[in-house]
């Protein structure tokens, strides 16, 4: 990303006189460029990504043609990828920020807190998601291996939180890497389905839910027989 900046903001070696002058300068050019993903994402989601021509996203952005090269070097593909990383890591730091405060919870209630956070995040930000889950041509640009990888580093504080509720006597010791892919699975299945539209899920239905989570947790807490 620093690459980018660098990239954004030379002007062919020429020198500014002032830095106030350079920070207007620099300030102009990120909103253009936040202008011009704004509206990639907008016609992503409405239209698709291989039936949004660039000249499209410019004129939405209200650029004259051509000017998304000089922010966007590789064009929509660039801007594609610049998207994904972007929303995937607000999702990661709101999910982690919505994890904060669960270690007071009993685990069952804590376990419900993480699915209520999951769609809160998830919901607020499908649009990106959308665009991968239904376009093959994006899905070519973003493995589907690779937005896996991406969205998985936000689990990383889960097996630490399990860990710490086994120390604290309230499940047994178990496998906790294995645990959190366990429940992120069905977390993941759960809103891709209803990202696509299809199935509400059986985590849709309060009473059913709450009845998986306390299945889980005596899972965590008793051996199976």
């Amino acid at each position: 990303m620093l690459y980018y900046i660098h990239r954004l903001f030379s002007e062919g070696g020429e020198r500014m006189p002032c830095n106030d002058k350079l920070t207007m300068r620099q300030e102009q050019a990120a909103e253009t460029r936040r202008n011009l993903l704004d509206a990639a994402l907008k016609l992503f989601a409405e239209n698709g990504y291989s039936a949004t021509p660039v000249r499209d996203i410019n004129r939405m952005a209200g650029m004259a043609d051509g000017l998304l090269y000089h922010y966007f070097p590789d064009g929509k593909k660039e801007i594609l990828l610049v998207l994904v990383e972007e929303k995937i890591g607000e999702i990661r730091a709101l999910l982690r920020s919505g994890a904060e405060g669960l270690d007071d919870l009993p685990l069952a209630e804590a376990l419900e807190q993480v699915f209520q956070n999951w769609f809160e995040v998830f919901h607020a930000r499908k649009d990106v998601i959308k665009i991968l889950l239904k376009e093959n041509e994006a899905m070519q640009i973003i493995e589907r291996e690779k937005l896996a990888e991406i969205i998985h580093r936000g689990d990383q504080w889960f097996p630490e939180f399990l860990r710490k509720r086994a120390q604290r006597g309230e499940i047994r010791e178990i496998d906790y890497v294995s645990a959190s892919e366990s429940l992120g699975t069905v977390l993941y299945s759960y809103f891709l389905a209803m990202l696509t539209g299809t199935s509400a899920g059986i985590l849709s239905d309060e009473a059913h839910r709450k009845r998986l989570i306390a299945y889980q947790v005596d899972l965590w807490k008793n051996p199976q027989s």
